[in-house]
């Protein structure tokens, strides 16, 4: 049996509250750091995901839960790090006696555009605990050179 959601129109002022700090997002974070949302609107479901950088490197962090090593394929190209994989069921939908499934299931792909250049045949990952951990060396910024006029 499915269950109904009642409307509430209460719920109007909410959806234009994210929509306005959507967009106060959007205009804060450089277009370089947030995803590239082609990517992630087409799979069933979305990993959350960390990212940070040190002076040299950036690091992503990406939970997987219930995934081994040979469900994930990682890719980096042009500056975009891609992020894809599939969570199998474990359970039949028709097994009975199921009161609640909550986890999601399927295939996924996240793909990050990096706001630099990278070293993109230095990239290494590990995989621990559910935790994917990519790290993404940065490339050597060109050094300024003065030149002369002959």
């Amino acid at each position: 049996m499915k269950q109904l959601t009642r409307y509430q129109p209460s719920t109007a002022p909410v959806s234009n509250l994210r929509r306005e700090m959507d967009r106060i997002f959007n205009e804060l974070i450089p277009f370089s750091w947030r995803l590239d949302e082609t990517e992630t609107g087409m799979t069933t479901w979305t990993p959350t995901t960390d990212m940070f950088e040190t002076d040299g490197e950036y690091i992503v962090e990406v939970e997987l839960p219930g995934l081994s090593k040979k469900d994930i394929q990682i890719n980096c190209q042009d500056n975009v790090l891609s992020i894809e994989g599939e969570r199998k069921h474990t359970h039949k939908e028709e097994r009975p006696g199921y009161l609640r499934s909550e986890r999601s299931f399927g295939a996924f792909k996240r793909s990050i555009i990096l706001p630099a250049s990278i070293v993109e045949d230095k990239v290494k990952a590990s995989f621990k605990e559910g935790i994917l951990r990519v790290t993404v060396p940065k490339a050597e910024k060109s050094k300024r050179k003065e030149v002369p006029i002959e």
